[in-house]
Parts: C-alpha cells; structure tokens; sequence
C-alpha cells in the first residue's frame, strides 16, 4: 500500500498468511499436548514468557513445523524417541 501527501511518499508492507493453514497446525498442535510429552514440556516451559495460551500454541505449531520440514528434508519418518535424545544431546551442556 502507498501513501502520497505533497512531498510525503510512504510505502508500507503488508505480511499475509494463510489463516486457514495457520489454524489447521495450530489445531495440530493442540492436539499433541496430550499424546506428546516433549510438546507438553515445550509448552509448559514457554507459557510464562507469552502473552496468552495461544500465542503459546502458535509457538509449539512453529516447533513442529521446523520438525516437519526437517522431516521432509531426511526422507525420514517422524520417532519421538529419536527426537527426544536429539532434544537432550543439545541441552545438556558439555
């Protein structure tokens, strides 16, 4: 969108999204707070630091989303117990 006033010119940008996806993952991963116990603590462990419950869903949905992508990248299929050491492997320091 642009915006002239005399010898004013502004342009500002707008980032879109596709709610209807954006709401899909976030179901998504709402769904995995009861069946995943890593999604649960990443939860949990976020919740303080946000504004609400949603924008920690939104949060957890970004975390799988990389997961996925990764997933996709390898050609591997998704092990909650390979993820898990993953997950410990880099957060305990050496």
């Amino acid at each position: 969108m642009t915006q002239s006033s005399g010898k004013r010119h502004v342009v500002y940008f707008h980032y879109a999204c596709d709610h209807e996806f954006r709401q899909i993952v976030q179901q998504w991963a709402r769904l995995t707070l009861d069946v995943s116990p890593w999604a649960e603590a990443y939860y949990r462990s976020v919740l303080p630091h946000c504004r609400n419950s949603n924008d920690a869903i939104r949060r957890l949905a970004n975390r799988w989303l990389e997961i996925l992508w990764r997933l996709r990248q390898d050609h591997k299929p998704y092990d909650q117990d390979y993820h898990l050491k993953q997950h410990t492997l880099r957060c305990t320091p050496h």
